[in-house]
């Protein structure tokens, strides 16, 4: 495991959102290509978002189960799930590409959506089903 990522993964599994924070710059930004009209991410909305899911999620497990480092650049694949303060049941999986700049997160691209609970692909593409035969 790259190091930067494994103390990232262990800060939000601890629920220690200022260790959490500090791996980002101040001058932070943040891109969900995905959803291109969402506007660009700061460091203050990584902590507020996260404050949000630790608030609700009492007991969040982060993992990450594969990443590769090329110079300044990482691409990682996260999980993060538990049981919401409601009983739903949260889990998200994706890809983040961070740019790393004096060993700290400068940027990312996220791709990290919830995962849809009992849906085959097509239902989550939005596909009607295909009739047999």
């Amino acid at each position: 495991m790259i190091p930067l990522l494994e103390q990232m993964r262990a800060a939000l599994d601890a629920h220690d959102l200022d260790a959490f924070v500090e791996f980002f710059r101040e001058d932070y930004v943040g891109e969900r290509p995905r959803h291109p009209g969402s506007p660009m991410s700061s460091r203050a909305d990584v902590r507020a978002n996260w404050a949000e899911v630790i608030s609700d999620v009492p007991d969040l497990r982060v993992e990450v189960p594969a990443a590769v480092e090329d110079a300044n650049t990482i691409w990682s694949e996260w999980r993060a799930y538990g049981t919401a303060r409601s009983g739903a049941m949260l889990e998200l999986r994706g890809v983040i590409i961070f740019g790393i700049q004096d060993g700290r997160v400068a940027w990312s691209r996220m791709y990290v959506e919830p995962v849809e609970q009992g849906l085959s692909l097509d239902e989550m593409a939005g596909v009607a089903p295909r009739p047999p035969g």
